[in-house]
């Protein structure tokens, strides 16, 4: 199955649907993370932009690797804000490169006097892995990332979206 041609981009003020979203997803194994290339050849999400949960995230070999589902957003317009409706079936395990720009929100980022709770921070991937692995795993499922992937499946971009 071909990733979406045109993914499309949400902001606060229009919904993203799931355009772009692989429905045949592998499950969630360390055995799996050496290769997240589809049957096809081709590296799952490769080139495309995706909103997912993350089920978990370590570091091995020097890479940072996710085990990432397909999620939707919707707008919260009472809270101004997003309501995350996670995704359901296997995990797929995607790597990050190693220059992958992080931004996280509350409640993933650390509380940084003078900043917003919302504000998004940047941080390396090695610190995501750490701040994602102290949060609760009930409070982990509601949160949502938006990735983009290079040409060749790997992330390049993860963003947090904001959870109050």
């Amino acid at each position: 199955m071909a990733p979406a041609e045109t993914p499309k981009k949400a902001s606060p003020s229009a919904p993203a649907g799931n355009a772009g979203i692989r429905t045949d997803a592998r499950s969630d194994s360390s055995e799996e993370a050496k290769d997240n290339s589809a049957s096809t050849g081709r590296a799952a999400f490769a080139g495309t932009q995706q909103f997912v949960t993350i089920g978990k995230a370590w570091t091995e070999g020097g890479l940072t690797r996710l085990s990432v589902r397909p999620a939707q957003k919707k707008v919260n317009t009472q809270f101004d804000t997003w309501e995350i409706i996670p995704g359901t079936g296997a995990f797929t395990t995607v790597t990050m490169t190693k220059d992958a720009r992080v931004l996280l929100t509350c409640p993933v980022r650390d509380e940084v006097a003078g900043t917003s709770r919302a504000e998004p921070l940047p941080y390396s991937p090695t610190r995501f892995v750490t701040l994602l692995n102290q949060l609760d795993s009930g409070l982990q499922d509601g949160i949502g990332y938006d990735l983009v992937f290079d040409g060749a499946g790997k992330v390049t971009s993860l963003k947090s979206l904001y959870r109050p």
